[in-house]
């Protein structure tokens, strides 16, 4: 049969990026359409809204969207796939699920070694060790549409991009884990993608991630995205944690300097749930992380820490919400920013506390570096509290290095630049010395130091 063309969006750009949509696999096309049908009714965001009004997709909007053309060059891949070689003994990933323009790629996964009943994979086979009750709740899950309704003054601003992420996507990739089960070694989603030399002119992916781990179940998640050349990637990621459930998750955006990198990433922490996660954001040409964590049962906990390197004229974003929706929760983020050259970074994040949720405590500090005259730094802290019984901080600070530590390790011995270069790649290691994979640590001190030599070379002029 000749397959039926995607309903039009009242958008142009939008109506584009569903005609060059990859065919749904068995099962999802019910779900694809009725976000089709919402698209429809969408408008993509500008700087009129408030959740976009720091980041400028303009030359997003004035590209042209095209299907992923050719798979990513196989040396890239296998440096890729050999990235958790320590040359220690570290545990190797329990499972390796790797994405090609936004579709697991089998040949290149691995889903070995994890525990009786739980699952990696495409979610057509979820039912293979699940009851179709779970099934059908996963299945619910995907099939709601981010900030639907919601307040335009107080939104992440997820909802155009992941109902379109939903009106194109492929497949849905699932992680599960039954009630009590530990995963000790870390699963790893590694997204490649690629792209020509063209800005103008992207290939584009939608990978749709859900995880869903039950009552007393532990695991360590490595979400990674790279590439090369320039293309588009729109992600959605959304993560269910039942009671008592951890979760370690850590997340590393370090895409090619002519890629667009937007992602949203949804996590509901049930009671006495905890959800520990690093953004770490040093790639793409543009790039935003949607992180929206809502604790929404009593003694939930969540830890963020994230770091975002930028120069050449990157534009890096992180917005944050972290909804106390229950009493008894509790939350603590810290982010920290190093901008170099002609980039920018933007971060705001917000700490919702509605009436109800008692007995609160919320700390929330940004600390950003400004290494160069033409670099700046958006930065946006928010509390929003509605009850009494709370405990709640938040803060920001904007420097460059601190000339007493550089002082002091020039007595030592060290240069300028030297000095520079060692203070920035530690302040990074705090963030990045609990990512599970070696070639990322490595490739973003690498980066650090960049920004750092950047620096002390503007000083010397």
């Amino acid at each position: 049969a000749t397959p039926r063309a995607p309903p039009a969006a009242a958008d142009p750009w939008l109506t584009q990026a569903l005609a060059v949509r990859r065919p749904a696999a068995n099962g999802l096309a019910s779900i694809r359409e009725e976000a089709s049908a919402a698209l429809a009714e969408a408008r993509r965001p500008g700087r009129k809204d408030e959740a976009w009004r720091r980041t400028d997709l303009s030359s997003l909007f004035a590209a042209t969207l095209a299907p992923p053309a050719a798979h990513p060059d196989a040396q890239f891949v296998a440096q890729m796939l050999d990235d958790n070689d320590n040359g220690t003994e570290e545990a190797q990933p329990s499972a390796r699920l790797v994405f090609v323009d936004g579709v697991v790629d089998a040949e290149l996964s691995e889903l070995g070694a994890l525990p009786a009943g739980a699952y990696a994979g495409p979610i057509a086979g979820l039912g293979a060790v699940a009851s179709d009750d779970v099934v059908a709740a996963v299945i619910a899950a995907v099939r709601e549409l981010p900030e639907q309704g919601a307040d335009h003054r107080t939104e992440l601003g997820c909802y155009t991009f992941s109902v379109l992420n939903q009106a194109a996507l492929a497949d849905v990739t699932c992680i599960y884990l039954p009630r009590g089960v530990k995963v000790t070694s870390p699963i790893r989603l590694l997204h490649l993608s690629s792209g020509g030399a063209n800005t103008d002119a992207l290939p584009t992916s939608h990978p749709n991630v859900v995880v869903w781990m039950e009552e007393q179940s532990e695991m360590l998640l490595m979400q990674q995205y790279c590439g090369t050349g320039a293309y588009f990637t729109n992600g959605l990621t959304r993560i269910r944690l039942d009671a008592n459930a951890s979760l370690a998750h850590a997340y590393v955006q370090e895409q090619s300097s002519e890629a667009v990198h937007i992602d949203s990433v949804l996590v509901r922490c049930d009671a006495g749930a905890r959800y520990d996660t690093q953004v770490v954001q040093s790639g793409g040409r543009i790039a935003r992380v949607n992180l929206g964590v809502e604790l929404a049962g009593p003694h939930a906990t969540t830890s963020i820490s994230g770091i975002s390197l930028a120069n050449d004229g990157q534009l890096s974003d992180l917005h944050s919400a972290v909804r106390h929706a229950s009493r008894d929760c509790v939350s603590g983020q810290e982010q920290r920013n190093a901008v170099a050259g002609r980039a920018r970074v933007v971060f705001r994040g917000a700490v919702q506390v509605p009436l109800g949720a008692d007995n609160t405590t919320a700390n929330q500090l940004c600390r950003s570096l400004l290494l160069s005259d033409r670099a700046r730094v958006d930065v946006s802290p928010n509390l929003e509290i509605l009850t009494d019984d709370v405990q709640c901080t938040h803060g920001a600070t904007v420097a460059d290095l601190d000339d007493e530590m550089i002082f002091y390790l020039q007595s030592r011995g060290l240069s300028r630049a030297q000095a520079r270069v060692l203070i920035l790649a530690g302040w990074a290691r705090s963030v990045m010395d609990k990512v599970p994979s070696a070639g990322a640590v490595r490739r973003v001190s690498t980066k650090a130091a960049e920004l750092a030599e950047e620096g002390a070379a503007r000083q010397i002029r």
